[in-house]
């Protein structure tokens, strides 16, 4: 399997939707239960990100900086910022061409956790029913 920058470049932007009144900026590259990969080319300083998820940003053009839990980093081509699961982070001061690549993934600890947990809510769910 082979996925182009390019490819992805021209799917966006995406059309607008409720949750995404500007236009989605991503497009999906690749997915499985433990691993995503997307092309982002931000045009706000926010992403959601899903809870849970670790997430390695890749740049791959443009220049931006980036707020991880208060610290501001430089980003610029070719550069990798890693995120751990739950920390706040965006942004800013992005160049109009600025794309990186986003990797969300979880360990296998967190998938057996999250497991664990969902396990615990059906079963308080069951209890209560």
């Amino acid at each position: 399997m082979r996925v182009k920058f390019d490819d992805l470049l021209e799917k966006l932007p995406g059309p607008a939707t409720r949750k995404w009144p500007n236009g989605v900026w991503f497009a999906p590259a690749f997915s499985s239960d433990t691993l995503s990969v997307q092309l982002y080319t931000p045009k706000t300083g926010t992403y959601p990100a899903p809870p849970g998820v670790n997430i390695i940003y890749i740049a791959i053009r443009g220049r931006a900086d980036i707020s991880i839990a208060g610290d501001r980093h430089e980003m610029q081509m070719g550069d990798v910022v890693p995120v751990e699961a739950d920390v706040p982070h965006e942004f800013m001061s992005f160049t109009s061409d600025f794309a990186v690549y986003v990797v969300f993934w979880r360990s296998l600890a967190q998938i057996k956790e999250r497991e664990k947990a969902k396990a615990e809510a059906r079963r308080k769910a069951e209890e209560n029913a």
